[in-house]
């Protein structure tokens, strides 16, 4: 479903990605670790144009976004972004409009569903994250993990095959965050695709079928999380594991 070959990206003189490669197959859960400014952040927004890369090629379902530094034309890029969502570290609900309104507002304008559908669907996702009773509320009523809740479930709405999740908890206290993380392992158990960039180490060992360990810019093991998380030989990640 999404393959990174040899991703390069600088801000200035600061190159943040220096070479990053990886493959996620169809229904795979990916975790993405590692210290702050070591790309991992870096990674999901390449991969969904929020920043461009500077080399390198990105591949959506074998068709390319970017292909050795040059990127197709914006008008195909929107499409072939369409089967990705990204929930971000912060939950962006638009405070003027109802969950309701904020589920249906980009499926309507850009998939152009009907109201009859949407409100649906849109009942549906919310009870799905357990939040049902929420659905005429207006974001300043909600906690942070319900706001983080209903950010999955708008997500959703745009009926992604990939879903990235950039430090989805980091924002939560600690109660909150169970609140979201188990919709995310539920997602998981359904084999959505799904790339996370996250500091929960019980979570990514427990959903992930890979851990990615990123530093300095390069993936320094990419490997299942029994050999990442649990009985690593790279002294570097030890010592990573070890101050959490």
């Amino acid at each position: 479903m999404i393959n990174v070959c040899d991703i390069k990206k600088s801000f200035g003189d600061n190159e943040v990605l220096k070479g990053v490669s990886f493959r996620v197959k169809k229904g795979e859960a990916v975790s993405i670790i590692g210290s702050s400014g070591s790309g991992k952040s870096t990674i999901l927004r390449s991969i969904v144009g929020l920043e461009k890369i500077n080399d390198g090629s990105i591949y959506i379902d074998d068709e390319p976004l970017v292909e050795n530094g040059v990127y197709i034309d914006d008008k195909t890029f929107r499409v072939r972004s369409l089967k990705m969502g990204m929930v971000f570290q912060h939950f962006n609900l638009f405070p003027h409009l109802s969950v309701r309104e904020n589920l249906c507002l980009a499926p309507k304008c850009v998939l152009k569903r009907s109201n009859e559908e949407l409100n649906s669907r849109c009942e549906k996702l919310l009870d799905k994250v357990g939040l049902s009773d929420k659905v005429d509320a207006m974001p300043s009523s909600l906690s942070g993990g319900q706001k983080q809740r209903v950010a999955i479930a708008r997500s959703l709405m745009m009926e992604p095959e990939i879903l990235l999740f950039d430090e989805p908890t980091s924002a939560l206290d600690p109660e909150l965050t169970g609140e979201v993380l188990t919709v995310m392992k539920e997602l998981a158990s359904e084999n959505m695709t799904m790339i996370i960039v996250t500091h929960e180490m019980s979570f990514a060992e427990e959903v992930s079928d890979r851990v990615i360990f990123m530093d300095k810019g390069v993936v320094l093991i990419d490997d299942v999380p029994e050999k990442v998380l649990v009985n690593p030989e790279n002294e570097r990640i030890k010592s990573f594991l070890n101050k959490l």
